[in-house]
């Protein structure tokens, strides 16, 4: 797909992270319903990884949210691979 991941965040939400990647998304996109899945292919890339619960791609930065039952660490890395590559 060709994004990066730059840098992760946290947010206030503990099931939530911040996510910087290269190339900026320049758009905005949300979907609060992963079983409802996305016509953008971003949104959609990270809504296939198990556990996540909902993205919201902005024009700078994309936020995902995931279950109680996903660990962070094993989500990092799908979406990783889903998207095209990490640097964090």
């Amino acid at each position: 797909m060709g994004y990066t991941i730059k840098h992760i965040e946290t947010t206030p939400n503990p099931q939530a992270r911040k996510l910087i990647v290269d190339p900026a998304p320049g758009r905005i996109v949300s979907v609060f319903d992963a079983s409802k899945g996305s016509d953008d292919p971003l949104a959609a890339a990270i809504l296939s990884c198990s556990g996540v619960s909902n993205v919201l791609v902005h024009t700078e930065f994309v936020s995902v949210c995931f279950t109680k039952e996903t660990k962070w660490a094993t989500l990092k890395s799908a979406i990783s691979k889903a998207i095209g590559g990490v640097d964090d």
